[in-house]
């Protein structure tokens, strides 16, 4: 178990690693271009609170003991996932299928971003929250809030703010009763290639 830190350090942390990032993006201060320093940013932030509190593999859901009773939950919810993208495609005809731009934008950009945001967002935030939160279902709000957040720099936002957040929901509740970084991160994925394939979500 890791070294706890104090809750008004950790609501900086927050505050700094998953709210400033994403407002300074948002409100133009800095230009959608620094958004992949941003990232990285970030990611090296959460890499020294990590180290400096000595969290262990099973701190940050890279473990295999769950992932057989896990794994159908995970698929379940995928398989779920898709079809409710797919049926809300085909009420609005947003698809963006076979293009080169589709497969370069999703094997650059959005895989490694979907497995980035579950460590960011469900390996780290959720043990952050738990030390501020008591109750589950706040946690999973606030998760999901944070993590609907960062989808403000997409276009759609009628339909790509109210997608994030319910998968947000559920995924942070996934990940409250079976933390697995992987099988998170794989439908996370699988999630994403059929969003981006579909025109919900596009980055240029």
């Amino acid at each position: 178990m890791y070294n706890k830190a104090s809750k008004r350090l950790i609501l900086t942390q927050i505050f700094l690693i998953f709210v400033l990032p994403v407002a300074v993006l948002y409100f133009k201060i800095l230009s959608a271009n620094w958004r992949v320093v941003l990232l990285a940013v970030s990611a090296l932030f959460i890499y020294g609170i990590i180290r400096h509190e000595h969290w262990t593999h099973e701190d940050m859901g890279v473990r295999h003991d769950n992932l057989k009773k896990a794994f159908p939950f995970y698929l379940f919810f995928t398989i779920l996932g898709i079809g409710t993208l797919f049926l809300i495609d085909g009420k609005m005809g947003m698809s963006n299928i076979g293009t080169k731009e589709f497969f370069i934008r999703t094997f650059v950009f959005f895989l490694p971003v979907s497995f980035f945001q579950e460590f960011a967002f469900r390996s780290f935030l959720i043990p952050r929250l738990k030390e501020i939160f008591q109750n589950k279902f706040t946690i999973i709000f606030v998760n999901a809030l944070l993590f609907t957040m960062i989808h403000v720099i997409y276009p759609n936002l009628g339909i790509g703010l109210p997608l994030a957040f319910v998968s947000g929901i559920f995924f942070a509740w996934l990940y409250l009763k079976y933390p697995n970084l992987l099988l998170i991160s794989l439908a996370h994925s699988a999630l994403n290639v059929v969003a981006v394939l579909l025109g919900f979500f596009y980055i240029s």
